[in-house]
């Protein structure tokens, strides 16, 4: 999945032709000509203007790219259209502009780049419209962000592309949506619920890190994969779904755990089926889950002595099972104490079990 996401990537940016090596100046905006004879704005030198109209063409030639730092810390833009020529719009283009507030795309832009508007911190709100990519670090720290449209385009949303956006509150995911990267939302501490699309294949690593006022997550019904520590230290989720199109969840994805720790702990609740994804988590990290199939709940599997707890005593009573010292279980019990989901009570499973008691996992 990663790998043909990331051909799609690359493919994606290659829609930006590479300039040729001349410059020329149209009423303060910096232009290069690029390969197929067509324009990308590579500089702008009116620092005091704080509207930016940004011009489909110059002497009759089309504008289809704003270039990588085009209008790098412009402090005095306030706002910029940008019109329906530009397909692209190139890595840092906008970085720094901490005094623009809105963005005019049109449909027309297909691909953001890597840190494009990151840290415009006065950006209030984006429509992506019909933007496939948005690259990594794209609206990091963009702190004063609090609504994200993504059109009815979007595939990919790139590394770390909104983290540290403290004051998104609303994100409406589309149709298309393939791939959320790692940290991608890691801090937006201000969005309470989310649905993802049937459409999404994979969530990365740390994606909603932090997300501490996270309380719902609705989950598509295509295959996905969850990466780990996806929503690690979402405080205020305390019950989650996982449906058996969920293929794999990563290391302690819903785990809790202070800062500088490597302890986890949960206070969510996993909801699944006994041969699911979800219930392979909880077995193997410690969370909580409803069965649904069987109607109950396990809050620790492998608690053979049923104090409550994963200790070395749970693990010497499995080596005795395995040892033929004590009764074997019964086909039921196997179910919530074969740790490694092998059929038998085995040296694997007390193994896994001291692990578990000693933090290791």
């Amino acid at each position: 999945m990663k790998k043909c996401l990331s051909v799609l990537l690359s493919a994606v940016l290659l829609l930006c032709s590479a300039p040729f090596a001349f410059a020329a100046n149209y009423n303060g905006f910096v232009y290069e000509e690029n390969a197929d004879g067509t324009y990308t704005i590579t500089g702008y030198t009116d620092f005091y203007e704080d509207y930016v109209n940004i011009p489909s063409q110059i002497n009759g030639v089309a504008v289809t790219a704003i270039g990588n730092g085009a209008f790098k810390t412009k402090s005095a833009i306030n706002t910029v259209r940008i019109p329906d020529t530009v397909t692209t719009i190139g890595q840092m283009a906008f970085y720094g502009c901490q005094n623009l507030t809105t963005v005019i795309l049109s449909e027309s832009v297909v691909s953001i780049g890597a840190k494009a508007f990151n840290s415009c911190s006065s950006i209030t709100g984006i429509n992506l419209r019909k933007v496939q990519l948005v690259g990594e670090y794209a609206f990091y720290s963009c702190t004063g962000l609090s609504e994200l449209y993504c059109g009815d385009s979007l595939k990919v949303i790139g590394n770390r592309a909104f983290h540290g956006c403290t004051s998104l509150e609303y994100i409406k995911m589309c149709d298309t949506l393939l791939y959320i990267g790692d940290y991608a939302f890691t801090g937006c501490t201000e969005i309470t619920s989310i649905a993802f699309p049937d459409s999404l294949g994979y969530i990365g690593n740390s994606a909603f890190k932090g997300c501490t006022g996270l309380s719902s997550v609705t989950f598509g019904t295509g295959d996905l994969e969850i990466a780990m520590y996806a929503f690690e230290n979402c405080t205020a989720l305390t019950a989650v779904t996982i449906s058996d199109n969920i293929t794999a969840i990563g290391r302690y994805a819903f785990g809790l755990r202070e800062a500088g720790s490597t302890d986890f702990s949960h206070t969510v609740l996993i909801t699944c089926t006994s041969g699911s994804a979800g219930a392979a988590y909880a077995k193997a990290y410690g969370a909580s889950v409803y069965l649904t199939d069987l109607g109950v709940t396990i809050s620790n599997f492998g608690d053979i002595d049923g104090d409550g707890n994963i200790t070395t005593n749970d693990a010497y009573i499995v080596l005795k099972i395995a040892a033929c010292q004590q009764e074997p279980l019964s086909e039921d019990e196997l179910y919530f104490y074969d740790m490694n989901s092998n059929g038998v009570m085995d040296t694997a499973d007390a193994r896994i079990l001291l692990q578990i008691a000693a933090g290791v996992i």
